[in-house]
């Protein structure tokens, strides 16, 4: 499994809603990032080309930032057991695409929370 790094998932207007609905609760919540990450079963590794091709797939208006963002990472994806209709979608544009190694892929958000003082609850 390969794991890749996208764009924000969210846009700046929703970052400040959440944080303000995750400051009620959990007052020492003191910062919020999102960005999104692309999980890709693949059989064997790719080739350079299949890796260009793929990195394309995953273009997005707003790439990634250079490092990951700070803070502790909450990683939301779909169930296990389950295939989520974007990963089927981007599955078929995949092999579309002539990427016949690659089993699945699947998207899930990265929600990077940062605290002051005490540590965040369990």
């Amino acid at each position: 499994m390969q794991q890749f790094r996208g764009g924000p998932a969210l846009s700046e207007f929703r970052v400040q809603k959440l944080l303000a609905d995750l400051r009620k609760p959990i007052p020492v919540v003191s910062g919020l990032a999102t960005e999104f990450r692309y999980f890709v079963d693949v059989a064997g590794s790719l080739d350079a080309g299949e890796e260009r091709i793929l990195g394309e797939l995953f273009a997005e208006s707003r790439p990634p930032a250079p490092a990951p963002p700070a803070g502790t990472m909450l990683l939301c994806v779909p169930r296990l057991g389950t295939v989520s209709p974007w990963a089927s979608k981007a599955t078929d544009i995949a092999h579309n695409c002539g990427l016949a190694k690659i089993h699945r892929i699947e998207r899930g958000i990265a929600f990077h929370l940062t605290h002051t003082g005490a540590p965040l609850p369990h």
